[in-house]
């Protein structure tokens, strides 16, 4: 699918990570193992939720201190979208408790989205899609994004402990009958679904006492039905064959040159397949990495990177792929962005 949209700014992005900082190297892991997983994966240390903290909290936070920042009443927020795999509850949605949270004002709409690590750009799709489709009726939407994968990892699994860290971010999107367009193309390959996947937890298996009873899988790991499951290899090939693809695909739609984007802000898996992408479609010195820090946030990622290095540039590419086979871009104008990244509690900002 491909469409541009127009009328729509990328008023502020603000990023939050809880305050406990889990180090890979601490881990309770052989030393020779922990070295080597850590050199492939890029990933020295993570955010993860404690058992006190809630993404509800940090929410909440970061939508208060974005309607702060921006000096916008909460009666003008015409809708909450919230892109999340690690809801509140199973239900009502996490979007629906957040908006009342905030105060805001009962005429506003909220949804939650299903969706991993393209889960952004199809954030940023949907919402900007509600605001054009209105023709200005809709004027005010705050996405916000955040899974805590931390939270549904087995922690004696060998391949996905050292790489999930937790993160929420909140989007300011304004109508702006100046706005540049924005740019999507969105992509699914639903047969590979169960590359990445939670096997026990939905109606198909439903959760049991068997669920959380340890079992090695075909890679050799500890894992847990109730936990996630990711095949690497299959993964990583998907990634390869796919994304510099879609990369290549957006510029021609677009009609703009490879040296034109500013960044190439890909969703930080890990650092061997961002470097084997980036150098695959030529874009080394323009692709940010900051997987180090953070680890893999899901759909997070790539918000943190773009508070991260504040770029006041109008030709940002953000490239997301994950959980469902799923896959997306879009290039977006962030000249007159304002950013903040806050650690939870601390408040302390870059």
């Amino acid at each position: 699918m491909k469409t541009k949209i127009k009328n729509c700014k990328i008023i502020h992005i603000e990023t939050m990570v809880p305050s406990k900082i889990v180090h890979n190297k601490d881990l309770d892991f052989d030393e020779k193992l922990k070295k080597k997983i850590i050199k492939n994966t890029g990933v020295e240390q993570r955010y993860v939720l404690d058992e006190n903290q809630s993404f509800l909290e940090m929410y909440t936070q970061i939508g208060l201190n974005t309607l702060e920042t921006l000096n916008w009443e909460k009666d003008s927020i015409d809708g909450v979208i919230v892109v999340t795999q690690t809801q509140e509850y199973k239900l009502p949605a996490t979007s629906c408790i957040l908006q009342g949270a905030l105060g805001l004002s009962n005429e506003s709409f909220a949804y939650d989205i299903s969706m991993g690590c393209s889960g952004y750009i199809y954030g940023l799709y949907t919402a900007m899609s509600n605001i054009a489709a209105s023709n200005g009726d809709i004027k005010r939407v705050l996405l916000f994004v955040g899974d805590a994968i931390s939270t549904i990892v087995n922690p004696k699994n060998k391949s996905n402990v050292f790489l999930f860290g937790d993160a929420v971010s909140c989007t300011a999107i304004e109508y702006d009958i100046n706005a540049c367009e924005t740019p999507f193309i969105l992509k699914t390959d639903g047969r590979e679904f169960e590359n990445i996947i939670i096997e026990d937890s939905g109606l198909k298996n439903k959760i049991s006492c068997d669920s959380f009873e340890d079992y090695i899988d075909e890679e050799g790991n500890i894992n847990s039905k109730n936990c996630l499951k990711m095949d690497g290899a299959k993964v990583f090939n998907f990634t390869v064959d796919n994304v510099p693809n879609i990369v290549e695909e957006t510029l021609t739609y677009t009609k703009i040159n490879k040296e034109e984007i500013s960044n190439y802000c890909f969703h930080q898996a890990n650092k061997f397949m961002i470097n084997f992408l980036s150098t695959k479609i030529g874009v080394n010195d323009k692709t940010p990495i900051n997987i180090e820090k953070f680890g893999n946030t899901s759909c997070t990622s790539i918000p943190l990177i773009l508070t991260e290095i504040k770029s006041s540039t109008k030709n940002n590419m953000l490239v997301g792929f994950g959980v469902g086979m799923s896959m997306g871009t879009c290039i977006v104008n962030i000249k007159k962005t304002t950013f903040n990244h806050g650690v939870y509690n601390d408040k302390i900002y870059w």
